[in-house]
């Protein structure tokens, strides 16, 4: 089989994928309509973005769960790295665009359906899109992630949800879910230490680091820039270790 990329079988997956989940789809990008129907609260919007998505990669390559799956799997004439670039474009790309395009129609639908059946005056607003938000309690607005921002925290936590879906085998989400937590508290305590080493102090009870630091940026220049480009490059380094995983799978 021609190893270099090839677009026929990328299409062939795309369409594998399709037909097999054709049903699933249809009912669950309906479910989601209804839901952004009545859900307007942006953070709202947003958590229910990252958790269907990090499930929905989770389950990207749930064959292996299954032994006779996982076989039939790696026997599709397909390299591994178009299986891959597939199931990143299905989990990052087609589910974000998707979500959004439910969004809009859920967000139209349910503004004139409130409109027309209680007598409301209220404009279509997709509050998602916008980078400062209106607080209707006390007339406050308060910055909120840009759509571009939360489309790129929403690949980093695919990427590593998608990476769990291949190295674990059953039970993906819980498993993938406890090491990012593991991972996380292991850097914050490190983090901790190392305060505690440079300052001579650092706070568990709630009180304040004795720094006088008004930002990060005045502890270290360039700390969220450089803090930024690791975040974002760690996506394409977990689609590389998913890539590397996935080549170790055997039939």
């Amino acid at each position: 089989m021609n190893t270099t990329l090839n677009i026929n079988r990328l299409g062939l997956l795309f369409q594998r994928f399709f037909i097999e989940n054709k049903q699933a789809e249809l009912t669950f990008w309906g479910i989601s309509t209804v839901i952004f129907m009545v859900m307007r609260n942006v953070g709202s919007v947003e958590m229910f973005l990252y958790i269907a998505g990090f499930i929905f990669a989770s389950r990207m390559f749930k064959v292996f769960n299954y032994t006779p799956g996982g076989m039939h799997y790696l026997l599709i004439p397909a390299t591994h790295a178009e299986k891959l670039i597939v199931n990143i474009i299905l989990s990052t790309i087609y589910y974000f665009i998707m979500i959004i395009i439910t969004y809009i129609i859920g967000t139209i639908i349910g503004t004139f359906l409130g409109n027309m059946i209680f007598g409301w005056q209220n404009p279509i607003n997709f509050q998602l899109f916008n980078d400062s938000i209106s607080n209707s309690w006390n007339n406050q607005s308060y910055q909120h992630n840009g759509i571009l921002e939360i489309f790129m925290t929403f690949a980093l936590i695919q990427s590593i949800f998608m990476l769990g879906s291949i190295y674990f085998k059953g039970n993906a989400i819980g498993k993938t879910f406890l090491t990012f937590i593991a991972l996380s508290l292991t850097l914050g305590l490190l983090e901790m230490i190392l305060f505690r080493f440079t300052f001579g102090s650092f706070h568990l009870d709630g009180h304040s680091f004795n720094l006088n630091l008004r930002t990060s940026e005045d502890l270290f220049p360039g700390f969220e820039i450089v803090g930024t480009i690791i975040k974002y490059s760690l996506i394409p380094f977990f689609w590389l270790v998913s890539y590397f995983r996935l080549t170790e799978k055997q039939v």
